[in-house]
């Protein structure tokens, strides 16, 4: 199992962060079954260790619908995506998106603690990394950190993150802006060469 680095600065983000390459023809998918969503989740205290076990022996008894909240936590993503890189979202994903946020506002709440976001009481049920990652949704939108976001424009890349007021361009300048800058670069000696 590979998770993607954390770079976003907020789990709804880190969400769109679970599929690479935005756009392409073959995006990199992170989130390949429950047990990565549920393993991710926990990775960003969305979930506890307890929790994460329990869900990991309920999905391998109820796979059905362990692929169901899969499923709804990547339509999610792609609603939540679209809404934050797209002035004109579609309608469609819109709705979609405030659907599933109303449906976490009643489920589950997060908190912080010393350990960073955590759900406020434990959600057994296997729809708990959705209704998690949903709720850090709503946060985001209702501390005004949509209009914040800026989208990596690194090749195979399109990861999102929280600019916190600064200038940052790329999810990770060591990865993604050094690729840019080492393809410029040969574009540079290719074009000298020619000439």
């Amino acid at each position: 199992m590979t998770l993607p680095l954390a770079v976003a600065g907020h789990p709804a983000l880190e969400l769109c962060n679970t599929r690479a390459g935005w756009g392409d023809a073959e995006p990199r998918e992170y989130l390949g079954t429950y047990a990565d969503l549920a393993v991710w989740a926990r990775e960003l205290g969305l979930l506890s260790p307890a929790v994460t076990r329990r869900l990991l022996r309920d999905a391998a008894t109820d796979p059905v619908t362990a692929t169901e909240v899969l499923e709804r936590t990547r339509a999610l993503r792609s609603d939540l995506y679209a809404a934050l890189t797209s002035p004109a979202a579609p309608p469609a994903a819109l709705r979609r998106l405030t659907t599933e946020l109303a449906d976490a506002a009643t489920s589950v709440q997060l908190q912080h603690g010393p350990e960073g976001l955590r759900l406020a009481r434990d959600d057994e049920s296997l729809a708990a990394p959705l209704r998690a990652v949903a709720d850090a949704t709503r946060q985001l939108v209702e501390d005004g950190l949509s209009t914040d976001v800026g989208r990596c424009p690194g090749a195979g890349c399109g990861w999102l993150f929280l600019r916190n007021g600064r200038s940052r361009r790329w999810c990770i300048m060591a990865i993604c802006g050094n690729r840019a800058k080492a393809r410029r670069h040969a574009e540079r000696q290719r074009s000298a060469q020619s000439a």
